[in-house]
């Protein structure tokens, strides 16, 4: 190995999975060197880059795996041929105790809590009430730590608040060349926060409205929070679940009560805009109703009805609509099908959690997850059973079982870049 030129051995390991290669920069000075120069990256990028998109033209390649990175969060990963170095070990992934503050003394521990991710990157924090963020990359294990928030205002001393990440791309792809962003040791990144708005109890019931309201950002470059007031024309209505916002083509959307709110916290223009949702049967109820994410380049929305029909004699239990908004366009429906009646005795766990009947039947089967490059498929839980849908072929087939409840089990679906985007500095 010592005998070949730097121009093989980029030809080499440039052909290696992503953590293998992050772990070779220990062998030796010259390893760490020449992994580390841009050629390499960009060669790295460029050779799996073509091989993701080979894989995208497969369905029998459209794989997932799963891990679990923390107490009660669930990780599905993509690009797994790419990142990881044995395809059969699970946990490859887990983030290790620094991120999940677990105390086996407690009835009832903090877990923590992944509150965003963009491009690589996740910020979390050690649990819901918790005011110290941390943002890390789950290949490299790197984390940095945030500097402590601002006081309380207002109503919101309980802390109330919509949260969003959004980090720049290390890498992009020009037509067929990939192109490194050099000029920075890392890219940038945003934390977002939109306080409670404030109101009367009879406000909240209903959902509160404005056109003008406070935010406060973290900025990567400058290592501190500041306020600012954002414009909203159209006004952006609240709701009483604080969903994470999604990070998509560099602009977060927050749920709210009536429409998407959309952002984007590296302008300087103080405006933002909303978009509106799809008519759907449960208008009132989208926050609770539905999930929203990415699916094929697209920013997607998939709401679950309950429903009590037999239809040749089969019997289901939710309907399922599923919008992609188009920027031309607006929303366009997708998929509509029905979910199988599950049977209760192989969707309850007791040995995972408590279950209670108005749990049940509240909140019936909810949508987790989305495939990233597979269009038809949406990743379920009902009570502990996470199950996978083929919407189109109307498969639905058990993938695992995790803690019931809308909050209390994470489930993320990264799709992780070629390359880590590493981790700035925080001044």
């Amino acid at each position: 190995m010592d005998n070949l030129s730097d121009d093989i051995l980029v030809e080499i390991w440039s052909r290696v999975p992503c953590k293998v290669a992050v772990r070779c920069k220990s062998i030796s000075k010259r390893f760490l060197s020449f992994i580390s120069q841009a050629n390499f990256i960009e060669r790295f990028i460029d050779h799996h880059h073509t091989l993701l998109q080979q894989m995208k033209e497969e369905d029998h390649e459209k794989q997932y795996y799963f891990n679990f990175v923390s107490r009660g969060i669930f990780l599905i990963l993509f690009l797994p041929t790419i990142h990881l170095s044995n395809l059969q070990t699970q946990n490859q992934l887990y983030l290790g105790p620094q991120f999940d503050p677990y105390d086996v003394t407690k009835e009832d521990p903090p877990s923590t809590r992944i509150l965003g991710c963009s491009n690589g990157l996740l910020l979390c924090k050690k649990s819901e009430q918790d005011r110290i963020y941390y943002v890390c990359n789950p290949i490299t294990k790197d984390y940095v730590h945030l500097p402590p928030l601002p006081p309380f205002t207002g109503q919101n001393r309980r802390d109330r608040v919509l949260e969003g990440f959004l980090c720049e791309p290390y890498y992009r792809v020009e037509g067929d060349r990939v192109k490194v962003n050099v000029n920075r040791a890392s890219p940038r990144f945003r934390v977002v926060r939109i306080p409670c708005f404030d109101g009367t109890a009879n406000d909240f019931l209903y959902g509160v409205t404005k056109y003008e309201f406070e935010v406060v950002v973290f900025s990567s470059e400058t290592g501190q929070w500041s306020t600012k007031i954002v414009s909203c024309p159209s006004g952006f209505t609240q709701t009483n679940v604080w969903v994470p916002a999604v990070a998509h083509k560099g602009r977060l959307y927050f749920m709210g009560k009536t429409s998407l709110l959309v952002y984007d916290p590296f302008s300087n223009d103080g405006k933002s805009d909303t978009v509106d949702y799809p008519v759907m049967s449960y208008q009132r109820n989208v926050p609770l109703r539905c999930h929203v994410g990415v699916c094929c380049g697209n920013i997607r929305i998939c709401g679950v009805s309950i429903v009590e029909s037999v239809v040749p004699n089969v019997s289901f239990s939710a309907c399922v609509c599923v919008w992609d908004l188009k920027e031309e366009s607006g929303w366009r429906l997708v998929h509509k099908t029905y979910i199988p009646r599950q049977e209760m005795g192989n969707c309850v766990r007791p040995e995972l959690g408590p279950v209670q009947a108005v749990e049940l039947l509240g909140r019936g089967v909810q949508v987790r997850a989305f495939h990233p490059y597979h269009g038809d498929v949406v990743f379920f839980q009902y009570v502990h059973r996470i199950f996978v849908g083929n919407l189109k072929t109307n498969q639905f087939d058990t993938v695992g079982y995790g803690i019931h409840g809308f909050q209390s089990l994470q489930t993320i679906s990264l799709d992780l870049p070629c390359w880590p985007t590493p981790l700035p500095f925080i001044p």
